[in-house]
């Protein structure tokens, strides 16, 4: 039977998010014990590291906003998932630091081609009450990919290059699937590639957008980042990392899946503050690390929050800037990609020059102030309300 168009869609963002976002944009907190350990890194050494892939993101995404309306979704995706490739194999083959930090940026920068771009092939290529369903599919992605990399690193145990060289050859089989389903060509009404004006991009409604997405951002990337390695240093054996992304993986993609679902019956406002309370709460569970129950549940608590969390921010931006759907996204993966520059790098710094205590404190509290945040009245309809704007 012929696969429906949402699900080829959904299916080739969900593969590319598993290699550019799963893997190089939020598996790294993994490898922060044995980094430490074989190239002699410090906490906020490492923290750099991470910020600097996340703002390579950044850059990133700002140049696939302007190549995809210039040549289509597929040019951006499959360079991304390329460039995944080639930093995981430079990450495999260092011999010392500096390759070591070029790889990880690379890998890093790399989900900065894959998001954006699927949100515009969703518009395009998706009918649109398949719409919804692709996008949370896609999402899923991030969660699938955290447990890819996960089982990986169990079974593979000290051989963590052997991981890498597994990462590079995910990151060609997604460009190929890419490659396959997204649109050759420029996609979109002229509209889309005009230039708005700065009021289309601040405005009452998509400031509150923005404002969460930049805090929960903050939240999810110090704890990407640091937990696995608080769970160790509490005392935990070294399988407890893997472990909690497998974890976080699962709960996530369990959930995140019906991120459609929730919001077209019960909008955005509750279940996105819910959301939120989950992410700044399971970062707050990691005051007492020294238990395997109360790291995998804060490792559950997280995936849930963060996936859908997340997925209902993508819907959230769908109807915020409906009628520029890849321009508004990229707005908010700005966001999204500065709160995860300074996530990693505040926790460094705090728990190197004053304890992990006060820096997991100080990272779980943007996620659950951007919770008291409402979408704007207009943007908490479900997608069945013949009121929302945006809707035919």
């Amino acid at each position: 039977m012929r696969r429906s168009q949402s699900s080829r869609v959904g299916v080739a963002g969900l593969l590319a998010l598993v290699a550019t976002y799963g893997i190089g944009r939020q598996a790294f907190g993994l490898f922060v014990p044995t980094f430490r350990d074989e190239f002699g890194l410090s906490l906020d050494v490492l923290g750099f590291y991470a910020s600097a892939a996340q703002a390579g993101y950044l850059v990133a995404t700002v140049v696939t906003g302007v190549a995809t309306a210039r040549f289509g979704p597929r040019l951006p995706v499959v360079s991304g998932c390329l460039l995944l490739a080639v930093g995981a194999a430079m990450t495999a083959s260092a011999p010392g630091p500096i390759l070591l930090a070029l790889g990880i940026v690379a890998a890093g920068t790399s989900a900065g081609g894959t998001w954006g771009p699927f949100s515009d092939a969703v518009d395009v290529q998706v009918p649109a009450s398949g719409s919804r369903r692709a996008l949370a599919l896609v999402n899923a992605g991030s969660p699938v990919g955290l447990v890819v990399a996960s089982v990986l690193v169990l079974v593979a145990g000290d051989r963590w290059r052997a991981v890498w060289w597994a990462f590079a050859t995910i990151g060609l089989v997604a460009a190929a699937s890419s490659w396959r389903v997204l649109s050759p060509g420029a996609v979109g009404p002229v509209r889309d590639r005009a230039r708005p004006p700065l009021r289309w991009f601040l405005n009452a409604r998509s400031v509150r957008l923005l404002v969460v997405t930049l805090g929960v951002s903050i939240t999810s990337g110090a704890y990407f980042a640091y937990a696995p390695d608080t769970a160790q240093d509490a005392g935990l054996a070294g399988w407890i990392g893997p472990a909690m992304w497998v974890t976080l993986g699962l709960a996530g993609a369990a959930i995140g899946v019906f991120g459609g679902g929730i919001a077209d019956r019960y909008g955005l406002r509750g279940p996105l503050a819910v959301m939120l309370i989950l992410v700044g709460t399971s970062t707050g569970m990691l005051l007492t690390p020294g238990s395997v129950s109360v790291v995998l549940g804060s490792a559950a608590l997280f995936g849930i929050g963060f996936t859908t969390g997340f997925a209902l921010v993508v819907m959230w931006s769908q109807q915020v800037f409906h009628d520029r759907p890849t321009t508004g996204f990229t707005l908010v993966i700005v966001c999204s990609a500065a709160g995860f520059i300074v996530g990693p790098s505040l926790f460094g710094l705090l728990a190197t020059h004053v304890g992990r205590s006060v820096a997991l404190l100080a990272s779980a509290t943007p996620a659950l102030l951007v919770a008291l945040v409402p979408p704007s009245r207009a943007d908490r309809r479900g997608a069945d309300d013949p009121d929302r704007p945006g809707a035919a």
